[in-house]
């Protein structure tokens, strides 16, 4: 994916990358890099759920 005129340096094109270390972006035009951080996972709460997965519920 590239975004047009998104270069802090040159306002060239950066273009969206991925190697075994993780998402990147770097620019066409001056060679700028920077590593795109990922996003924090949440945490699943089973409270907020009807039951854990393959359990029957008890007949009342």
């Amino acid at each position: 994916m590239v975004l047009y005129k998104a270069c802090p340096r040159c306002q060239g094109d950066l273009n969206l990358n991925k190697d075994m270390y993780g998402e990147y972006k770097e620019c066409l035009q001056c060679g700028f890099s920077q590593d795109i951080q990922p996003k924090p996972r949440k945490a699943f709460d089973w409270a907020k759920t009807r039951g854990k997965p393959g359990r029957r519920r008890k007949a009342a």
